[in-house]
């Protein structure tokens, strides 16, 4: 009778042996997706980007899509942005700097460390599970990350479990040997392709609407008229969707004044980009490279008459 190898012992064998890494001969396929979107969890047209900067990675149920749906396994994750062979490594912060947290299937925290920070949105398909967006370039966008080699402008965003890296995490690179991508193995992780037009730095702007019922719950805002003034002066007005939300994007650096109407109501709240400010009903700010998108909630009370 043949001895007979146990499975452990044939993969440290094939370790030692042929230098192949512990953690890909023991990877298995992670389930689940990850994609872009824009920095509120809406989708682009044909993956295409007017910036760097607009790009921001989501896990687990897309648009419109029930939660749980091709749910990342809950854990942490680092991310990563090549060119679209993989061979090119585009990210310039530490691995540590790109880190995430998944739990009941969707993004719930950005927890990089060791460079500056990747902004983060409010995923409007599921916040009630606590969901953000992170952005793929950190603050210093739009140089990070590297213009993408590909004629086309095409780039490859990776996720892979903080458990599969193969490589140092205080390192930018990590030659993790055939068959492994700057420390991240194709088996264990997820990717997208997207495309970013290359040039001056764009935001999106979004603002929500909500009223502040007796009962002391808020409720959206729907079909609220919002009037945005560019650094132009010039004055555009859109009106909230049926979730209290309207969304500009491609804005450019400068001041921009928002405002809200205010008929039958008073105003109770104003919050941007998850701080409170002084409550009103118009807000300006200066958008410059490199800053977050905006956010801008403000919230009202219906007045009762007599």
């Amino acid at each position: 009778m043949k001895p007979r190898v146990s499975a452990a012992l044939a993969l440290t064998l094939a370790f030692l042996l042929y230098g192949i890494p512990l953690a890909m001969a023991q990877s298995k396929t992670v389930t689940g997706a990850i994609f872009t979107t824009l920095s509120d969890g809406s989708a682009v047209n044909a993956n295409l980007y007017d910036s760097k900067c607009s790009v921001y990675l989501d896990g687990g149920p897309g648009p419109h899509a029930r939660a749980g749906a091709a749910g990342l396994p809950d854990g942490d994750y680092f991310f990563q942005v090549t060119d679209p062979s993989g061979k090119q490594l585009l990210s310039t912060d530490p691995v540590s700097n790109r880190r995430f947290t998944v739990a009941k299937a969707v993004i719930v925290a950005y927890t990089g460390v060791g460079g500056p920070v990747h902004p983060n949105g409010v995923d409007r398909d599921h916040p009630e599970l606590g969901a953000i967006t992170i952005r793929v370039a950190n603050a210093t966008c739009f140089a990070d990350f590297l213009d993408s080699p590909n004629n086309g402008g095409a780039y490859k965003v990776w996720a892979t479990p903080v458990s599969a890296f193969s490589g140092n995490s205080a390192n930018v690179d990590n030659d993790c040997g055939s068959g492994c991508f700057h420390g991240f193995l194709p088996s264990q992780s997820k990717t997208d392709n997207f495309k970013a037009k290359i040039g001056t730095a764009t935001f999106c702007l979004t603002v929500q609407k909500q009223f502040l019922q007796p009962d002391q719950t808020l409720t959206a805002g729907a079909q609220w008229p919002i009037t945005v003034i560019d650094p132009l002066g010039v004055a555009n007005t859109y009106f909230t969707d049926n979730t209290g939300q309207v969304q500009v994007c491609g804005l450019a650096a400068g001041t921009y004044t928002v405002s809200e109407s205010v008929s039958g109501t008073a105003v109770m709240g104003l919050n941007v980009n998850g701080v409170s400010v002084p409550p009103d009903s118009v807000y300006s700010f200066t958008w410059t490279a490199g800053k977050p998108d905006t956010l801008i909630m403000f919230q009202n009370v219906i007045l009762i008459v007599g």
